[in-house]
């Protein structure tokens, strides 16, 4: 089918150009006509997904560069006498821009949805110099490639936290300690 509608839309746009136009418009309003009517084929009957791969004036700049090299094949012809048979074979080149720019393939943005965020810590002010002061150093061991601030603050803070846990454990014990050994001995009655 495709071929058919190639030969018929060839077959028009060297009639169209023939018996409408004269001299070298001849020539581009027949490789034009017989161009666009291949394409209008293949974009609105033979395309599956209708729609723009690109966005409108992208697709439109596209689209003028390719009629642009059309173009530029038919005025070859007066320097190339072999360019004067090719231009019938220039609707060939509409299914590549059919496929390029109005298959409808644009891929919608994929945004990745990321766990809910805690509410960002409400630190004391002196938490908060603290890690301003971290944040200062040339090596902080929290900051991993692609991680934010927050990312790295919430990190921080639980190390911070864990240290903290560990400190107070060991405070705890120790004044288990003390106070075993404060405790007066009692001495067993002789």
């Amino acid at each position: 089918m495709k071929f058919a509608a190639y030969v018929l839309s060839t077959l028009i746009g060297f009639l169209a150009g023939r018996y409408l136009f004269a001299d070298s418009s001849a020539v581009y309003a027949s490789l034009l006509i017989s161009y666009h009517l291949f394409l209008a084929y293949l974009v609105f009957l033979e395309n599956k997904e209708k729609g723009l791969s690109l966005l409108l004036l992208p697709t439109i700049l596209t689209h003028t560069a390719c009629i642009a090299l059309l173009l530029g094949i038919a005025v070859l012809r007066f320097y190339i006498p072999l360019f004067g048979y090719i231009r019938y074979l220039i609707p060939a080149l509409a299914p590549f821009e059919s496929e390029w720019l109005f298959s409808g393939g644009r891929r919608k943005p994929q945004f990745e949805e990321r766990p809910k965020l805690q509410p960002f810590p409400k630190d004391v002010p002196d938490e908060y110099n603290e890690f301003l002061k971290y944040l200062a150093q040339d090596n902080r061991p929290f900051n991993k490639p692609g991680m934010s601030v927050r990312d790295e603050h919430l990190a921080w803070m639980k190390d911070r936290a864990a240290k903290r846990a560990a400190l107070q454990r060991l405070q705890a014990q120790a004044q288990a300690q003390a106070q075993q050994t404060a405790k007066p001995t009692q001495t067993s009655p002789k």
